[in-house]
């Protein structure tokens, strides 16, 4: 009797994992596409954070089943000796029963779908885990205008502002920091962001120029006058000198 109710405990917890992988999946595919988790929220959670839950429950849903498996490996060693014999055709009334089952299931899947989809909202406040576009400001002088280029006075402050809160301490997005001078020199895919001299060739202007196709082009794009600072210091070889007192 107590293997019956553990076999019964066993699959209902199974059958809800899967009814959850699937409520998560319709929700990483439709109320949440890709590309939405900095602009929508579906209770309290964000597309990457409904991952997660979708991965987790991925995960137990594996263990119930490997630990169902382990529960039943005898019988299913001598059910593959033994050779499955042919299937019966079910009764009808096992016929109605699973059809009433998965009329039910398909209901209650409904009624979450159009609940998950009336559930989204738009992100009105930036999220701790997510990064906001760069302040606007009035544009940067270019380097005719204030002669040669000063690190900490023309260069600094557009990284700091532009980069830094993606790129700094608090977080660090792609394994870069934007404060760090050696994390720009560091080869990523076979090329550092920047090479000193030579900026037409550095990543760096590309991605902040808009020329190269990245995720939020709007984060990562400066204005015309920054891009042509962070060109002539580039070219000027990226000198990083100690920061004055």
């Amino acid at each position: 009797m107590k293997r019956l109710f553990d076999n019964l405990l066993l699959d209902l917890l199974a059958a809800a994992l899967m009814l959850g992988i699937a409520g998560t999946g319709y929700i990483l595919r439709f109320p949440l596409p890709p590309g939405s988790n900095k602009y929508l929220i579906l209770w309290g959670l964000t597309r990457h954070q409904w991952g997660t839950v979708h991965f987790w429950i991925s995960l137990a849903l594996l263990a119930v089943v490997l630990l169902h498996l382990a529960l039943h490996w005898q019988w299913v060693v001598l059910t593959v000796r033994r050779k499955l014999a042919p299937a019966r055709t079910a009764p009808l009334s096992a016929w109605f029963t699973g059809l009433l089952t998965l009329l039910i299931v398909g209901s209650l899947f409904t009624l979450f779908a159009l609940a998950a989809h009336r559930g989204v909202e738009k992100i009105t406040e930036p999220r701790e885990d997510t990064c906001p576009p760069p302040a606007a400001t009035s544009p940067a002088p270019t380097p005719a205008s204030k002669g040669p280029i000063a690190f900490w006075r023309d260069v600094y402050p557009i990284l700091d502002r532009a980069c830094v809160s993606c790129h700094g301490p608090r977080r660090q997005r792609g394994d870069f920091r934007a404060d760090r001078p050696g994390d720009y020199l560091t080869p990523r895919q076979g090329k550092p962001l920047v090479i000193p001299g030579n900026s037409a060739a550095s990543p760096l202007i590309a991605i902040l120029s808009g020329k190269q196709n990245i995720a939020r082009p709007d984060v990562h794009r400066l204005s015309a006058a920054e891009v042509e600072i962070l060109r002539a210091w580039i070219d000027a070889g990226a000198p990083w000198p100690e920061r004055p007192e």
